[in-house]
Parts: structure tokens; C-alpha cells; sequence
């Protein structure tokens, strides 16, 4: 077995032992102006899927202002607080969730705020109450 196969079944196995909420994606466009308020986006069609919901995610560090003193990194950046992370197993999607996208979970609904790539099948979507 290869490198790809044995993450390919790793991934598999994990959305089996993990996936176990019913989720739904509903993607978003937004409005035709600045002015416009977004709404469902009709060229992309809502799938049912199942998902990984964890509320109240630790907090994540983000620079947002590089000093060029690397003894000053520390005191530059923020930190950012989302609601909720949800990850699955997206290699069978028809699509690719964007930013602003709303994932919807019993009757809560997120609006995508960021999306995390690792180079797998499961990106981590933090999320914020819509």
C-alpha cells in the first residue's frame, strides 16, 4: 500500500467514526450590489451530508501586523474567536464550500467565516452564528 491509499483509508475511516451529524450546505451569493443583501446562490445546489460539529473552538492567533524586530512578534497580533468548527469528508462533494456559504445543523445555521486546507479531504470550516 502507498502513501495516498493508506491516507485515503485513514480519511475514510475517520468520517465513518466521526461523521455523525446530518448536515446540510447552502451555498451563498452575494447581492448584485454593496447594497444588496446575499442571498441563496441558484448555480449551486444545497447537498445533505454528514459532519463533525464542534462548538466553542479554541481561540486561533492571527498576525495581522509583522514587525520587523522578531523580538516584537508577540505583541502584534490578535486573537479570533469562532462559534464552531465543522469538518467531513469532502472528496465525493459536488462542489467546494466558499467563505459566507451557510452550513445549516438541526435547526442552527453557520455562515462559513474561514475555511483551514491541510491537503486533506477534511478542511476545517470555522464557523460563525448566522
Amino acid at each position: 500500500m502507498n502513501w495516498a491509499s493508506a491516507l485515503g483509508n485513514m480519511e475514510s475511516v475517520c468520517a465513518d467514526v466521526f461523521d455523525i451529524t446530518p448536515c446540510r450546505l447552502q451555498p451563498r451569493a452575494s447581492g448584485r450590489s454593496v447594497n444588496h443583501a446575499a442571498q441563496n446562490d441558484p448555480s449551486r445546489q444545497p447537498f445533505d451530508f454528514m459532519g463533525t460539529l464542534e462548538l466553542g473552538p479554541p481561540s486561533t492567533k492571527v498576525w495581522r501586523h509583522l514587525s520587523p524586530d522578531p523580538s516584537d512578534m508577540g505583541n502584534r497580533s490578535d486573537t479570533v474567536s469562532y462559534d464552531a468548527v465543522l469538518t467531513a469528508h469532502t472528496g465525493e462533494w459536488p462542489y467546494k464550500p466558499k467563505r459566507d456559504d451557510f452550513f445549516v445543523v438541526g435547526t442552527d445555521t453557520w455562515r462559513i467565516a474561514a475555511i483551514l486546507l491541510d491537503g486533506t479531504v477534511r478542511p476545517a470550516y470555522l464557523l460563525v452564528k448566522a
